[in-house]
């Protein structure tokens, strides 16, 4: 499959997904700070978001990478309001093999609503639409919140990784699921 460029917005019933725009950045940086604990227990890159300015940086990266078509990150919005929930991006992608990986996290007070159930179908249907063929998620075994998400939303459980990774100077374990293309109901874009 070719490199394509996802849509910068895609919209849900509730939510929005928008590519990240700089004028995010105060914003972003005051959820994260204001939930800087729980975001780190499961999240690597929280300790190095430490100013406005790591925000923007941040931004600029996934606008470079999204232009080179490595990495695609949006911003999670409420339709009505238009406030700002978290993020939730593809990265691990391997356009050979027509594979991606999701990534999210979701501000504590918007946990356990449903939100991010909607934006990872939000996100997936745009995949599977333009050409992919296997999705998943990956996330900490002693992560249960987010890996009530895929459990939600119809991925296959394929098993858990046994110390694959070091986060927080220990070895962790890590649960992946993933959901391929005739397991939905989507159908490709011309």
């Amino acid at each position: 499959m070719k490199p394509k460029a996802l849509n910068e917005n895609l919209s849900g019933e509730r939510i929005s997904l928008k590519k990240h725009d700089l004028s995010l950045a105060k914003n972003m940086f005051e959820y994260v700070n204001a939930d800087r604990e729980r975001l780190d227990r499961f999240l690597p890159w929280v300790d190095y978001v430490k100013t406005v300015e790591d925000e923007e940086n941040y931004i600029r990266t996934t606008h470079e990478r999204w232009d080179a078509r490595v990495m695609f990150d949006y911003g999670i919005f409420l339709n009505e309001s238009n406030k700002y929930l978290g993020n939730i991006g593809v990265h691990s992608i391997r356009w050979e093999s027509n594979c991606a990986e999701l990534g999210y996290w979701i501000l504590g007070d918007f946990e356990g609503q449903g939100f991010m159930s909607e934006a990872v179908l939000l996100l997936e249907k745009e995949l599977f639409e333009v050409g992919f063929h296997r999705v998943q998620i990956r996330c900490s075994d002693l992560n249960e919140k987010s890996a009530k998400v895929p459990e939600r939303t119809g991925y296959v459980y394929e098993g858990t990784a046994r110390e694959d990774a070091i986060e927080k100077g220990q070895y962790r374990n890590t649960k992946t699921f993933s959901k391929l293309f005739h397991e939905t109901k989507y159908r490709r874009r011309a």
